[in-house]
């Protein structure tokens, strides 16, 4: 890897511009509420300055950087037609945003300026970057530049969530994915999940305490240590947890993690 990143190919201004065009005409097309376009596209921006993070504080060569900024660029792309056909961001009441996605930029030939890896590289990783897991197999590359979208998506979503659950007013009940906000219950798997050191499942939620601890497991799926030290830095995530009751059955869990993120915070 090599930390010079030439400008030329960092600059992927044409499509930024493309992208902004053709949100706006999405929203243009949406009769009703296009406030939840506007969320993604801020969401997408944030994305976009989280994988440049990576990037940069990876040293990436100049053709993997540039890759992982269009696929950052593009991951989410398929959210404009997912709201506007059904008007729900959730795949399981929709369709696949990600594979969406991936049709978008074959119609629209966004890619046809890039080079053939590139244009492998940036689909693929648009079209798995919403998998709760990557296949064993997939190839180094594409796994290294889907993984950057990954981070940098976790990192804005957490963003996002410390501004709902913390924020001043009620939060919707959507952000939660329409869990109960139940003090008395708890979900086994999701305390375990922490204490085995892995990444949580939303399957296995029962309440909004449990989604607080599951976004604190994220910590466990980062791949990159700038992305890491960005997820400490900004401190959404401890934020999230500290508002959990300690009278919560989570209140031990969410100890332990707090106590993971305070000990590899230190050793920054």
């Amino acid at each position: 890897m090599n930390s010079a990143i030439s400008p030329a190919l960092a600059d992927i201004s044409t499509h930024l511009a493309w992208f902004t065009a053709y949100a706006s005409q999405k929203k243009a097309m949406e009769t009703g509420d296009a406030s939840p376009m506007d969320l993604k596209i801020t969401h997408t921006m944030h994305v976009l300055d989280n994988a440049r993070h990576t990037v940069e504080g990876e040293g990436f060569d100049a053709a993997t950087a540039r890759q992982s900024l269009l696929a950052a660029l593009y991951h989410d792309v398929g959210r404009f037609e997912q709201y506007l056909r059904y008007h729900t961001f959730r795949d399981r009441e929709s369709c696949n945003h990600g594979q969406m996605g991936v049709r978008i930029l074959k119609a629209h030939r966004c890619l046809a300026h890039e080079t053939p890896e590139t244009r492998k590289v940036v689909m693929a990783a648009v079209g798995m970057h919403n998998r709760f897991a990557l296949p064993a197999k997939t190839p180094a590359l594409v796994a290294l530049v889907t993984n950057v979208v990954r981070d940098a998506d976790k990192l804005d979503i957490l963003r996002i969530m410390d501004e709902h659950l913390n924020g001043p007013g009620p939060y919707n009940p959507s952000v939660v994915l329409q869990q109960p906000d139940d003090p008395t219950i708890a979900s086994p798997a999701i305390m375990q999940a922490v204490r085995d050191h892995r990444v949580a499942a939303y399957a296995d939620l029962s309440c909004v305490n449990d989604f607080r601890l599951l976004l604190g497991t994220w910590f466990f799926d980062l791949h990159f240590a700038s992305s890491r030290r960005k997820f400490l830095q900004d401190g959404h995530t401890q934020k999230l947890l500290r508002h959990l009751p300690d009278t919560a059955p989570q209140a031990p869990a969410r100890d332990y993690l707090l106590g993971l993120l305070d000990a590899a915070q230190r050793s920054q």
